[in-house]
C-alpha cells in the first residue's frame, strides 16, 4: 500500500496556507515514505468537464488499487472542484481517503458562510478526518457532519533548521505580535507606557509613539531569531468578532511559530488548546488585553525563566514535526484498523 498526500502549489507566495501544506507533505514524504501530489490553485470557472477530469487523471496518476490518500483541504480552489476531485478518486477501488482539515473556508469569511454546507457534504466523503481541535469537529457534527472516525492535530508543528539556542529568552516586558499592524485596532490604540508593543508588519502607515514598534516583515529564520533575542512573549489575538470565533475552533500556526522560537504565548481563555498551556505553563492565558499586560508587568524574573524551560522542552516536538508526523500515522492506522 502505497500512502499518497496531497500538496498545493501556486497560491500566494510566502502564505501561511501554502507554507503549512507544505511542511505537512515534505514530512509525511521525508519521514514516513508517503508519496506527493501536487495541487495548483487555479481560477478557471468555466474549465471544460474533460479538461478538469484529465488534470485530475494527471494528479492521481500514481494511485493504485488499495492505496491511501491524505487530502490536505482546502485547495484553495472552488469547493466544486474539491468535491469532484475526491469523486473522481472513488472510481478507483479500495481507496482509503483522509482529509486533513486545516481550515474550514466558511468560519473564516463571514461572506462564504452559505458554502458551510457543501463543505461538509466534502468531508462526509472521507473516511478518516484530520481535524484541528475536538471543538470543530463536534461544531461539524452540529452542522450536518456524520460520524466520523477523526485524529485531532492540537498544535501545528515548525521545523528549525537553525536557531542561536546560546541565546535565552528574557523577561523584557514586550509582546510580539506577528501580524498585518493595519488589520488590528489594538495595534493602532497601544498605550501603555510599562509595556512595549513590538508587531512584524510592513508598516503602511505612521503611529503616534506608544510604546509601539513596527519593524516589518521577517524571513522565517530571521523572524525566530528575532523573537528569541527579544524575548517577551508571543500574542495570538484577534479583535474581530467573526475571526474571534473562528480562532476558538482551530489550531494557530502563529502559536507554533511563537513557540518554535522559545518565546512563552499569551492566548485567549476560548482557544482550543488553553488547557494544554496551562498545564504545561508554556504562556499566559487570559480573557482581555488589559489582563494580558497586567500579567506581563508583574510576572517575575523567576517565573519567566520557568516558563522559558517548559516552552524549550515542549518546542521539541514542534521543532522536530512530531505533531505532524503523530497525527499523519494515527490518521493512517484508523482507517485502516478500525
Amino acid at each position: 500500500m502505497t500512502v499518497h498526500i496531497t500538496n498545493l502549489y501556486g497560491f500566494v507566495t510566502g502564505a501561511v496556507a501554502q507554507t503549512a501544506q507544505q511542511m505537512v507533505a515534505k514530512i509525511g514524504c521525508q519521514n514516513l515514505g508517503m508519496n506527493e501530489l501536487g495541487i495548483y490553485a487555479y481560477k478557471w470557472p468555466d474549465e471544460p468537464l474533460e479538461s478538469r477530469n484529465a488534470r485530475f487523471d494527471g494528479i492521481i496518476a500514481s494511485l493504485a488499487h488499495g492505496d491511501t490518500i491524505i487530502i490536505q483541504s482546502p485547495s484553495w480552489n472552488p469547493i466544486e472542484w474539491d468535491q469532484a476531485f475526491i469523486d473522481h478518486i472513488n472510481l478507483y477501488p479500495d481507496i482509503k481517503k483522509i482529509i486533513f482539515i486545516h481550515d474550514v473556508v466558511p468560519l473564516m469569511f463571514e461572506v462564504n458562510r452559505y458554502l458551510l454546507p457543501q463543505h461538509i457534504d466534502y468531508y462526509n466523503k472521507a473516511d478518516v478526518l484530520i481535524v484541528p481541535s475536538v471543538k470543530i469537529y463536534h461544531f461539524l457534527r452540529q452542522n450536518g457532519l456524520k460520524e466520523k472516525l477523526y485524529v485531532v492535530q492540537h498544535f501545528w508543528d515548525h521545523p528549525v533548521d537553525n536557531i542561536n539556542y546560546s541565546i535565552t529568552p528574557n523577561n523584557s516586558k514586550i509582546i510580539n505580535f506577528a501580524g498585518d499592524a493595519e488589520k488590528f485596532d489594538f495595534v493602532k490604540n497601544w498605550h501603555n507606557p510599562h509595556i512595549k508593543l513590538q508587531v512584524f508588519s510592513d508598516p503602511k502607515q505612521s503611529y503616534p509613539e506608544q510604546n509601539l514598534e513596527i519593524i516589518g516583515r521577517k524571513s522565517d529564520s530571521v523572524l525566530l531569531d528575532e523573537l528569541r533575542n527579544t524575548g517577551g512573549f508571543g500574542l495570538v489575538w484577534s479583535e474581530d468578532p467573526y475571526w474571534s470565533e473562528y480562532m476558538k475552533l482551530n489550531a494557530s500556526f502563529k502559536t507554533s511559530t511563537y513557540l518554535a522560537s522559545g518565546i512563552p504565548i499569551i492566548v485567549n481563555s476560548d482557544m482550543p488548546e488553553k488547557d494544554t498551556i496551562e498545564r504545561k505553563n508554556i504562556g499566559i492565558v487570559v480573557n482581555s488585553l488589559e489582563e494580558a499586560q497586567e500579567k506581563v508587568l508583574h510576572i517575575s524574573a523567576e517565573e519567566y525563566n520557568q516558563m522559558v524551560k517548559n516552552v524549550d522542552s515542549f518546542a521539541k516536538l514542534i521543532r522536530e514535526g512530531y505533531f505532524t508526523k503523530k497525527v499523519l500515522s494515527d490518521a493512517v492506522f484508523k482507517v485502516r484498523y478500525e
